[in-house]
């Protein structure tokens, strides 16, 4: 099997699927390590990059020869974040006022918004304010490109085949962080979200519980994370698109003080694989 890759320099690139193609998208869309040469940030390197999701694209690359397509954001979520709305504007790093709507996240106060105010750990993320050309750039250039071209795919593969489903991956840290909802708490293998019920069907978060467990991992469901913008904005279970987030944990393939990739990495790898493959198996059911 062989599969072609699309690239949008800097933003995106798009794995194209193999021949039989399956009404499933992998999206991971804040693993990007490609940071744009106007990101500033006061905090050591280090701390910045553990913000990072690393690797996902790479335990996710299993997809396109499945069958699904694989769409990975080449830019740091820490520039701008696919997952919080257009509209999740945090008016303390505005310098000026923020012209559109202001529809904030519960993460916007915790410093989490569209731009951060702050990393997981509560460092000051900006040196500075940012103007509003600036912000309006990140948009423009990086964030809703991508949102576009994952549409685009959700909508052609639902043409296609008369559904779709997306899985939106990403990677957590080991412990809950002072900016999140469990603090100081140790987290299961992988946390799902389906947005609390609203973003796929009980049926298929359950059937990806399931795989994982019986792959004998420990499983949270919707809780630290439920998923966010990325799965709400694109799902429409009642038209048939199913949009699922998955969170793994790092603690199982990530050294986060060099961050390489530990002994660990190949079972977590061939647990994706696992359960890439059997949600294609269950897409064309």
């Amino acid at each position: 099997m062989s599969h072609s890759t699309v690239v949008k320099p800097g933003v995106y690139m798009r794995h194209e699927p193999a021949d039989p193609k399956v009404p499933v998208l992998v999206d991971v869309s804040r693993s990007g390590r490609e940071y744009p040469h106007d990101f500033r940030s006061p905090i050591p390197f280090t701390v910045l990059h553990d913000n990072v999701s690393m690797y996902v694209e790479e335990l996710c690359g299993a997809a396109p020869d499945l069958g699904a397509t694989l769409l990975y954001a080449c830019f740091p979520n820490t520039y701008v974040d696919t997952n919080r709305s257009a509209a999740d504007i945090d008016e303390r790093l505005i310098d000026g006022k923020w012209p559109g709507p202001i529809e904030q996240s519960d993460f916007t106060e915790r410093g989490l918004g569209l731009i951060k105010r702050l990393s997981r750990y509560g460092e000051d993320m900006q040196e500075r304010k940012l103007t509003v050309a600036e912000v309006q750039a990140r948009l423009d250039d990086y964030h809703e490109p991508y949102h576009q071209e994952l549409a685009r795919i959700l909508a052609k593969i639902r043409a296609a085949h008369g559904r779709a489903y997306q899985v939106s991956c990403h990677c957590m840290s080991a412990v809950g962080a002072p900016t999140h909802a469990d603090p100081g708490q140790d987290r299961a293998d992988f946390n799902l979200g389906d947005v609390h019920g609203t973003t796929c069907s009980p049926e298929f978060i359950e059937f990806a519980t399931k795989t994982l467990e019986d792959l004998g991992h420990s499983v949270s469901v919707n809780f630290p994370y439920y998923g966010g913008y990325l799965t709400r904005r694109h799902s429409d279970p009642t038209n048939q698109v199913e949009s699922l987030f998955v969170e793994i944990n790092k603690r199982m393939f990530i050294d986060t003080k060099s961050f390489k990739r530990t002994d660990g990495f190949p079972a977590v790898k061939a647990s994706m694989d696992r359960l890439i493959e059997a949600i294609c198996e269950y897409a064309v059911k």
